[in-house]
């Protein structure tokens, strides 16, 4: 399974940090894991631009690739008054509050989708513990 994680922030919101800390661990746990030839990867934007930009949250399966595309919108102030801590701790409770519903919501023949949401879950919580 390939999860990768990456952002399109303002700089000030800090949240690409998490993106280039998280990359390689993220992908280190997911790589090998194999949850049927379903779905075979899942790509998440994370969002934190100015409001006032009205950006609006994209979602898309790709039948072809097997793959999920979707965007996590993060609030750019909160971001930005965020210690590093927090700020891990808010993005990885959106990533777990995002992922599986969207995942579900196409209901994958041949993906084992609780088994993912377990890894996804208690990967996020190690993670940013």
């Amino acid at each position: 399974m390939h999860l990768r994680i990456t952002d399109d922030s303002n700089a000030e919101s800090r949240v690409g940090e998490f993106t280039y800390e998280s990359s390689g661990p993220t992908r280190q746990f997911f790589a090998p894991k194999d949850y049927g030839t379903g779905l075979l990867g899942v790509v998440v934007g994370l969002m934190c631009r100015d409001p006032k930009l009205n950006f609006k949250r994209r979602i898309r399966f790709d039948r072809k690739d097997r793959k999920l595309y979707m965007d996590v919108m993060l609030d750019l102030p909160q971001m930005v008054q965020a210690t590093p801590e927090l700020r891990r701790k808010i993005i990885a409770e959106r990533l777990m509050e995002e992922i599986p519903p969207v995942v579900h919501k196409y209901s994958i023949r041949d993906f084992d989708e609780a088994r993912f949401t377990e890894d996804l879950k208690g990967w996020l919580t190690r993670y940013t513990s």
